[in-house]
Formats: C-alpha cells, structure tokens, sequence
C-alpha cells in the first residue's frame, strides 16, 4: 500500500514541477515545489490510511434467527 502512496506522492510532485518549469519558475523553485508537494501529498494520504475506520467493527452484528420456524412446527 505504500507504494501506492509514493507513486501518487510522485506522480502529483512531478505535474507540480514540471507546471512551475513551464510557467517559467527556475529549476530550484521546480525541485522545491515537487519535494513539497509530493511529501504532502504522501503524508496526506498515510494519515487518511492510518485514521480510516476499520470496516470489521463498523459492519452491523448478524441478528440471531432461530433453526425453526415462528409457529414452532
């Protein structure tokens, strides 16, 4: 899973300095963006990972049913 999150990190930090070349920002700045936005982004993510509720304590209990049925025959 975490790979997933340098992948994204990576890929959303790379869109980021390659915009700022483009926009005619320096190289420095470029690197200084894609740092920054793809550890927040990583970051970002791992925290929405780790405080996602657990979905085996959130699933409703199954209700008892009995084994015959309601008339008793």
């Amino acid at each position: 899973m975490i790979i997933g999150l340098i992948l994204i990190g990576t890929v959303l930090g790379g869109t980021a300095g390659a915009s700022a070349l483009l926009l005619g920002y320096s190289i420095w700045i470029a690197l200084l963006i894609y740092t920054a936005i793809g550890a927040t982004s990583v970051f970002g993510l791992a925290v929405c990972v780790a405080l996602r509720p657990d979905p085996r304590e959130s699933a409703e209990q199954a209700k008892p049913y009995a084994l015959t049925d309601p008339q008793g025959s």
